[in-house]
């Protein structure tokens, strides 16, 4: 029968699936690495830029919201060496060019000019850190990353709503990108459509194939 035949193929594809890229627990992934690298070098910069803003603000909130965020940072940063020691793997240990030029930039600025680029700045950072954590917590296989991961939400979450409340949170930071690597490409969002489209098939093959189970076939009728 065509149609089972169809099946048949779609349900060998997702064992097939199941044997290439097997879903082991505790295994890293590149996503957990990149997590834990890009948190590491946030806070390399971060942390003492907040420190900065929490002294030469000219906003009281923003001294206030600053202080905070050093704060969370240094905390976060305890919890990450952690499940990095753990893992083995290993963090940075100076920020990238990018975001030392971001802090450079900040540091140069006073006033009111220092306090709006401090809070979207790094807002817009939070808001790709936020994304990136989600992914990872979502999708890791290994329960402290996930552990971890979820820290790093709730973290990066409550950031993006300190620094809103300052009122100086403009409607396009969290449009900017932190990094250029972090922005999706139509080739990505095409690739991964083929690949949801492959799973539903494969799902949809392995039901027919193996039917519904405690459910019999209803009598012909004569």
């Amino acid at each position: 029968m065509p149609f089972r035949f169809v099946a048949l193929i779609a349900a060998a594809a997702a064992l097939l699936a199941g044997v290439v890229f097997p879903a082991s627990a505790g295994e890293l992934q590149q996503t957990d690495r990149t997590l834990l690298t890009r948190l590491k070098q946030h806070t390399l910069w971060a942390t003492p830029v907040s420190r900065l803003a929490a002294e030469r603000a000219a906003d009281r909130r923003v001294r206030a919201v600053a202080g905070r965020i050093a704060d969370d940072q240094a905390r976060l940063d305890v919890a990450l060496r952690a499940v990095a020691d753990r893992l083995a793997v290993t963090l940075p240990a100076e920020p990238s060019e990018q975001e030392r030029g971001w802090a450079d930039g900040i540091a140069a600025g006073s006033g009111d000019a220092f306090d709006r680029a401090y809070v979207n700045r790094l807002r817009a950072e939070y808001g790709t850190l936020f994304g990136l954590a989600s992914d990872v917590r979502a999708g890791t296989r290994d329960d402290d990353v996930r552990a971890f991961a979820q820290t790093a939400v709730d973290t990066t979450l409550g950031h993006l709503t300190l620094l809103e409340s300052t009122g100086l949170a403009e409607t396009t930071s969290l449009l900017v990108s932190a990094t250029e690597d972090d922005t999706l490409g139509g080739g990505d969002v095409a690739l991964a459509a083929v690949f949801v489209a492959l799973a539903a098939v494969a799902t949809f093959g392995l039901l027919r194939l193996l039917g519904t189970p405690g459910r019999t076939s209803p009598r012909t009728r004569r």
